[in-house]
């Protein structure tokens, strides 16, 4: 189906770019910046990357989210979040949470025999926390939302809403001015409304597919656009204290998740057999990726490298070993039936 193979182009780019961006964000813990020049080009890729990457990714996961739910019903949708999100988090993440701290504070190139833990948060796994949260919603409340779901919506109005009311809610930015993240296990409030309300968008996107999704691939172009002068914008004034800075910010937000997937939407509608792979290799990547990055960031940083060759050695290194391990440990295994809903079989190419 063309419609989702775009979609998942989207995740799985998204989710390559999420190595990038946490190589950038983290690559000042262990190297210094070499001139004002390069910390400026560091933060301008980070936080560019921040403003529609996980908001992106919640309408994607919003999408298929209302499909599964009109195809298999509550019953099976629920197990089927269980199964596919539920149980892979309740696996990775105390695994995942050591082997964050063993990486980040580089005990296996200090030497150090014990290192720090708490406080035990979901770290990078908190998109799958939040998604579970939005599932039992949808499990719950399934008669009324299919209702609500198909009642028109005008995805021009509902961007305008979006963009308006979301620099009111609180919690929803960090202490820098840009679009806050909640890895503890009670998450912030107003930014768990924020990313249902996103997640929302994408269920009716669904279920409107025709109006949505011809407003997103036509007006991908304009929003991308408008996404690049207002993020330009917040990045120049972002320290000034003016008192629209929130909502500039809020128009680069909302462009760009609604304007990247029509990018995809309307240019990346076919998968080849290759990026198919990547696909497939996504969500094995996203668990395992923030321990290789600290690791390849510290080790790299040893050998004289300077930031930004650090940030793109790490990102490729990642990504590399990222996908190997897909192959050698996931792909023909039990781990695949958990991730991937299939085991492929060893003949089968990628």
């Amino acid at each position: 189906m063309e419609r989702l193979a775009s979609l998942d182009n989207a995740r799985a780019t998204l989710l390559l770019l999420g190595v990038l961006f946490h190589a950038s964000v983290f690559v000042y813990l262990y190297q210094k910046p070499a001139s004002l020049g390069e910390f400026l080009l560091v933060v301008f890729t980070h936080q560019f990357l921040h403003v529609f990457r996980m908001p992106a990714f919640f309408v994607i996961a919003g999408f298929f989210a209302a499909y599964l739910l009109q195809t298999r019903g509550p019953n099976k949708f629920f197990q089927n979040r269980l199964q596919r999100i539920a149980l892979p988090l309740a696996i990775f993440w105390i695994p995942l949470t050591f082997a964050n701290a063993w990486a980040s504070q580089g005990a296996w190139l200090t030497g150090r025999s014990t290192f720090d833990v708490l406080p035990i948060d979901f770290a990078h796994l908190w998109f799958l926390y939040f998604l579970i949260l939005y599932s039992v919603v949808f499990w719950a409340f399934s008669a009324p939302l299919r209702k609500l779901l198909t009642k028109r919506v005008s995805p021009h109005a509902f961007l305008l809403l979006l963009a308006a009311a979301f620099p009111l809610i609180p919690g929803v930015f960090d202490q820098e001015g840009t679009l806050a993240t909640s890895t503890r296990l009670f998450p912030d409030p107003g930014l768990l409304l924020l990313y249902f309300v996103i997640f929302l968008s994408g269920a009716i996107a669904y279920n409107q597919q025709e109006r949505w999704l011809a407003f997103l691939r036509k007006g991908a172009l304009r929003l991308f656009v408008v996404l690049l002068l207002s993020f330009t914008a917040f990045f120049v004034i972002q320290d000034w204290g003016l008192i629209g800075t929130r909502w500039i910010y809020a128009a680069s937000v909302v462009s760009g998740t609604y304007g990247v997937l029509g990018l995809f939407l309307r240019f990346a509608t076919k998968q080849n057999r290759a990026f198919k792979f990547v696909s497939d290799a996504s969500y094995w990547i996203y668990l395992i990726h923030l321990p290789l990055v600290f690791f390849f960031l510290i080790f790299l940083s040893t050998l004289g490298f300077g930031a930004l060759p650090l940030i793109l050695l790490t990102t490729i290194l990642t990504i590399g070993l990222g996908l190997l391990s897909y192959k050698l440990l996931v792909r023909h295994t039990p781990v695949s039936l958990l991730l991937n809903g299939r085991i492929y079989p060893l003949r089968q190419h990628p």
